[in-house]
């Protein structure tokens, strides 16, 4: 209970941020946020005093569940949030028509099935770190490109290409962050699973509502956008150092 009114709370005031004239001061984000860091505050106490708690806290801050937490949550952020903006970005700043902006998508799913399975199958000679490294650093250049004028192609091919990198990354990098926290903990990978989503979708939730609320107050939403792709990009960068804090892995399992 505590650990569900602690995200209800959290996430209602954050996607507060996304209406209309909507801002950080407002008593309606205060209020739900200081309910959320109560709430959570309980929750941490619970699980640390508890003998059988409901989510163990060394899932939460223990050896590389910290690290990996926090990476879910910049990754859920950074990638989620860029997802699904980038039809918006298509129609607003080039004037791309919905539905052929919805099919940028689909560039960004062939990367991911083009390299997932074969990540897959290597993380027993690459570890964890390599490719979630490598990953982090596709994704960020894919944001990169999609943030900057076209060049040499029209408008959709660009946003085309740029999708197609992020999908290689994402590929990449989402096999080798799913296994790292699971290795952790073999016995506990129903926790660690339900875990991973919720801090990936509540980073999403985050940028989302947090862009959406930039952008009402923009003048250009289509530029708004660029910007905020690379500030996406920066994040996947600052979570490469987090990586280091995660044991890694090779070998047969």
């Amino acid at each position: 209970m505590l650990l569900a009114l602690t995200i209800l709370f959290g996430m209602y005031g954050i996607t507060s941020l996304g209406s209309s004239g909507a801002s950080v001061t407002d008593p309606l984000f205060i209020a739900a946020e200081v309910i959320a860091v109560t709430l959570g505050f309980l929750f941490v106490r619970h699980a640390n005093r508890d003998a059988d708690p409901f989510i163990p806290i060394t899932l939460l801050r223990g050896r590389g569940f910290g690290a990996m937490n926090a990476i879910n949550f910049l990754f859920g952020a950074a990638v989620l949030g860029f997802g699904a903006l980038v039809p918006l970005y298509a129609e607003s700043r080039y004037g791309i028509q919905p539905l052929q902006a919805g099919t940028l998508l689909t560039a960004r799913a062939v990367g991911m099935i083009c390299v997932a399975g074969l990540a897959v199958f290597a993380l027993r000679r690459t570890g964890y770190r390599a490719p979630m490294i490598g990953g982090f650093l596709l994704v960020a250049g894919g944001m990169t490109v999609m943030a900057l004028a076209p060049h040499g192609l029209t408008p959709y091919g660009w946003l085309a290409l740029a999708a197609g990198i992020t999908g290689v990354g994402m590929g990449l990098s989402i096999p080798a962050s799913n296994n790292a926290s699971l290795q952790l903990a073999p016995d506990q990978i129903s926790a660690i699973a339900g875990l991973r989503g919720m801090f990936r979708q509540s980073g999403g939730i985050v940028a989302v509502s947090v862009t959406t609320s930039r952008l009402a107050h923009a003048g250009n939403g289509g530029l708004a956008q660029a910007h905020s792709f690379v500030v996406f990009a920066l994040v996947l960068l600052l979570i490469i150092p987090l990586t280091l804090l995660v044991p890694d892995h090779r070998g047969s399992w």
